[in-house]
């Protein structure tokens, strides 16, 4: 309750003072995060390098920053949240997620309704003491689109959370200063809650106008670029937020509208960009690669600045990694070859705009690679070892922001991919050769200062191949063309005995030009030729480039390990949502599929799933395999069951409500019964037993199944369902009772008819609060 967590915001202020645990205290100096190798799996020396690092950075507070909206969206305070979350996921360390749980705690604490005078309770330009995180320090509060990154950063935290139910009853070891909650479920309730409240209270209603479609417009009463379209930099912080929160409640199963609301925005905004090229333009590169080029918002069609590109990618590629939105590697592609073929001069050298040109500020060119675009070099692992040499000082950094993005670039290049040629160091041989000087291991050498060239007067059907000494996966080759371009028609051909040859499906071009990547399905073979079948002149190929990417050829025989922590949760007469932890593979995990009591049902590629079109006060039961490129299936999950909800939808909505006690006008026994767990009904202070709160149905009517959600503080230890039908006599309904209700209790029972409904809490540890109670019927 807001009232409540104001005074234990305040009480844990001066705690903090007095003890000398604040956050503006000074760090204390750290040694540097240590890479030990830039191929192969992340160490553990990396890992605890990294943990080391964390626990000296602190999260910024008023009053040292002067916006802290600013200092959460694109300062350091915000990207070490996201660094964090990155790590998490990367190791499933929980020293990392507790660290990132400090970080959201004090984030949360900053926010202006919660916060005291002078740095809180300010009116915001809407005339209300808002729930944002100001963009200035004094007077009238400041606040736009950075307002969603803070969105954002709680969102993904109780959605890290979420995702490992067997961590949610277990205490957080991060003291729980401000009242956020003891356990793990509790803390991500309250930041999904949270993060809500600021979406429903001021994104949504006041600084957004979505009325053309969903498109991100700011608002007619935003003094900030107001009634104007949103640039693409700060359309990424709002769907930051929205797509975890889209992704935390489709775990909870709580409400499915605001899943598809929030999915719906985002969807149409990342639509906007890459359905077609009204908003961007899309174009072959000097080296023979589909790049983007785009601007700083939909109406420019270029010249993006490298400042706020790299934060567009950034955005565009957590969207795509969380496979919510139809986004393929296929579609990022275009970034990657901007970024490798366009912005990167050279290892010190990258240009000041996404089209390769210059300017001043945000646009002048910089001698180093900004980090959002690290995440691209999973894309193009041709790039990875400059762009890492490049944001490393001696395979150190203190950028937790850098170090994250490279580990999660060098795990996904060690499960699905190669850093590495894989042409290096092998045998080589051709049709034909000009002479010793330019043999088929010239194309080979690392070096584009050497070069393969066919025979004089060979101009077809000519060939250039690797043995790589063993069957190797390969899902991507690139071929530099650059002294003279020549080829006019090619393809890529496998083989297993360097005699029969077959076409890799997809390989066929008729340019190559200076660089031309060509990504196709794995493929697992001995020899790869490049075949070519045309050419205006003498073929001559300056260098060819093997890559293993992200898909796995038919060598890989080793399945991923099984699914844990599935857990099932009716959310309607009709669907349950199923969530699980995720699975590890030799080569990497490619999607998950879902059985319905031993059918298969369908499949998910991230690790959740909900499962419609099911019959009302129904048992389902559900098991989980997890499936790798190469076809490999885990065996199946432990099973786990759910009982969908009665039909007719919840009888509760729309009634008459009244409780024992309230604790303040704020917190009313109709919060309970209005669909939004975001609100509360709590019993008055002090009382914490034989409690109740109830519902008047209207007339009478057969029920058979309540669901009670005390999702925000879970405190009950006693309690049972009651049925009257005047209001005044109560009558216990039989098998109803129950000692713990928590984050969402299911109570299921025979039909009995009633008028009123009523949840009785004999005991609890502190005052009881509910945040939403469902009725029922058959």
């Amino acid at each position: 309750m807001r009232i409540q967590r104001k005074r234990v915001l305040v009480i844990g202020l001066l705690f903090a003072l007095v003890v000398g645990l604040f956050p503006w205290t000074v760090a204390r100096a750290a040694d540097p995060m240590t890479v030990d190798s830039l191929t192969g799996p992340i160490t553990q020396n990396e890992i605890n390098s990294f943990k080391a690092y964390m626990q000296t950075v602190e999260p910024v507070v008023w009053p040292n920053t002067g916006s802290m909206q600013g200092e959460y969206a694109q300062g350091k305070s915000g990207e070490n949240i996201k660094a964090l979350g990155l790590m998490y996921e990367l190791t499933g360390d929980t020293a990392i997620l507790d660290r990132m749980i400090y970080f959201c705690d004090v984030l949360l604490s900053q926010r202006n309704d919660l916060l005291p005078a002078p740095y809180g309770q300010r009116t915001v330009w809407t005339n209300t003491i808002a729930p944002v995180w100001p963009g200035n320090n004094t007077g009238t509060a400041s606040a736009d689109s950075a307002n969603g990154d803070p969105v954002g950063h709680l969102a993904y935290c109780g959605k890290l959370i979420l995702q490992t139910p067997a961590i949610w009853n277990t205490t957080v070891p991060v003291t729980d200063t401000y009242g956020h909650g003891a356990t793990y479920r509790q803390r991500a309730a309250t930041f999904v809650n949270e993060a809500d409240y600021v979406v429903n209270q001021f994104i949504l209603p006041s600084l957004l106008d979505l009325s053309q479609g969903n498109k991100y417009y700011f608002s007619a009463q935003s003094p900030y670029m107001t009634g104007a379209i949103m640039p693409w930099n700060q359309q990424m912080m709002i769907s930051y937020g929205l797509q975890n929160l889209a992704a935390a409640h489709a775990i909870i199963g709580d409400n499915p509208t605001l899943v598809s609301q929030y999915d719906n925005i985002v969807q149409t905004n990342l639509n906007w960009f890459f359905s077609n090229d009204t908003a961007k333009q899309t174009y072959t590169n000097s080296k023979g690669n589909t790049t983007y080029n785009w601007g700083y918002n939909p109406t420019l069609l270029g010249g993006e600045d490298s400042n706020h590109a790299s934060l567009d990618v950034a955005g565009f590629y957590r969207a795509f990694l969380s496979g919510r939105y139809g986004i393929t590697a296929s579609m990022m592609m275009p970034f990657a070859n901007m970024y490798a073929d366009v912005m990167m001069r050279s290892a010190n050298d990258y240009a000041g705009r996404v089209d390769g040109t210059d300017g001043t500020g945000h646009g002048a060119p910089t001698t180093y690679p900004r980090n959002g675009n690290l995440f691209l070099a999973a894309l193009r692992p041709d790039m990875y070892t400059t762009l890492a040499n490049a944001s490393l000082q001696n395979m150190t950094s203190t950028s937790m922001a850098t170090y994250s993005r490279l580990m999660w670039v060098k795990k996904q290049l060690n499960q699905g991919g190669s850093a590495s040629n894989l042409a290096l160091g092998k045998t080589y041989s051709a049709s034909t050769t000009w002479s010793a000087s330019y043999a088929a291991d010239k194309a080979f050498d690392g070096s584009t200062s050497t070069r393969w060239s066919a025979a004089s007067g060979s101009l077809t059907n000519q060939w250039l191949s690797v043995d790589f000494g063993t069957s190797t996966t390969f899902d991507q080759v690139m071929v530099k063309e650059a002294s003279f371009q020549r080829v006019t028609a090619y393809k890529l051909q496998s083989s297993n005995d360097g005699t029969t040859f077959t076409d890799i499906a997809g390989t066929a071009g008729t340019t190559i030009g200076a660089s031309k990547t060509i990504n196709f399905t794995g493929v697992s073979a001995r020899y790869l030729r490049l075949f070519v079948t045309s050419a205006s002149d003498v073929p001559t190929i300056d260098e060819m480039e093997v890559y293993r990417m992200t898909t796995s050829g038919g060598s890989d025989t080793q399945a991923p390990t099984v699914p844990t922590g599935v857990t099932a949760l009716a959310s309607s007469s009709s669907q349950i949502n199923l969530s699980w932890n995720a699975s590890t593979d030799n080569v990497g995990v490619t999607g998950y599929d879902v059985y319905r009591g031993g059918t298969l049902v369908g499949s998910a590629a991230s690790t959740s799933y909900s499962d419609t079109g099911l019959a009302a006060s129904t048992a389902y039961s559900y098991t989980i395999k997890a499936r790798d490129a190469a076809g490999n299936s885990s065996a199946a999950s432990s099973t786990t069951s759910a009982t969908t909800l009665a039909a007719g939808g919840n009888a509760a909505l729309g009634k008459a409500y009244s409780a024992s006690t309230t604790w303040s006008t704020s917190y009313p026994a109709a919060n309970a019964f209005d669909g939004d767990t975001a609100t509360r009904w709590s019993a008055s202070s002090g009382s914490t037993a034989n409690q109740w709160i109830s519902v008047d149905l209207g007339s009478a009517m057969a029920v058979n199944q309540v669901i009670v959600k005390e999702t925000t503080y879970q405190r009950v230890t006693s309690y049972k369902l009651q049925s009257s039908s005047d209001g005044s006599t109560f009558t216990d309904i039989p098998g109803t009772s129950g000692t713990t209700l928590g984050a969402s209790k299911t109570i299921s029972f025979s039909p009995v008819t009633m008028r009123y409904v009523r949840l009785y809490v004999s005991t609890a540890s502190a005052v009881p609060t509910i945040n939403e109670i469902e009725v029922y019927t058959p």
